[in-house]
């Protein structure tokens, strides 16, 4: 029983290291890229966070530290609002993939619909795509995916569309293929 016993930390250490190791990663089936977290130098935004939320700048977008569920916590927010956001990764990069955490407060498909638009120099953006179909339970922040395949881009520009309360966004994920 002892003997027993002696195994179970290490097995749950062992066992919490690959689910934490794993949980990073952007591997999907039958994809052989590899992906890794790209920083992100600036973001701006045509429109400020509004309400208590203007207090809670867009640079909370790439802190890296996902807000609380629920109203009062770290969420940027725009009431009503769509606002177009832009990132800038400092240099050109291969990404494949960019997450938004969001929290729907109204609608479960409160965020409507997401057009990305990409550019090299900041100043011409090109139509890249436009993604939808972001349904999720209100009032708890999940993870919208959009699979880019492979932009060579420095700049990003996002534009959601609300249906419903607007907009609560706790962070911005950019992953650039590293193969």
């Amino acid at each position: 029983m002892k003997r027993n016993l002696f195994y179970l930390p290490v097995f749950l250490s062992v066992f919490l290291s690959c689910t934490l190791v794993l949980s990073q990663s952007r591997a999907r089936d039958g994809d052989s890229k590899k992906y890794r977290l790209s920083p992100i130098v600036k973001v701006s935004t045509s429109k400020n966070p509004t309400m208590d939320a203007g207090r809670l700048n867009v640079s909370l977008l790439m802190d890296g530290k996902l807000p609380e569920d629920g109203w009062r916590s770290t969420w940027t927010a725009w009431f009503k609002v769509n606002p177009v956001v832009t990132f800038d990764l400092g240099e050109e990069k291969r990404i494949g993939v960019i997450r938004i955490y969001f929290q729907a407060t109204d609608r479960a498909d409160e965020l409507a619909e997401i057009k990305v638009e990409v550019s090299k120099d900041g100043k011409q953006f090109l139509d890249f795509n436009e993604y939808d179909g972001f349904i999720t339970e209100k009032g708890k922040g999940a993870w919208a995916e959009l699979d880019l395949r492979a932009v060579n881009a420095r700049y990003f520009r996002i534009s959601p569309q609300f249906q419903g309360w607007g907009h609560l966004w706790g962070e911005v994920e950019f992953w650039e293929i590293a193969n």
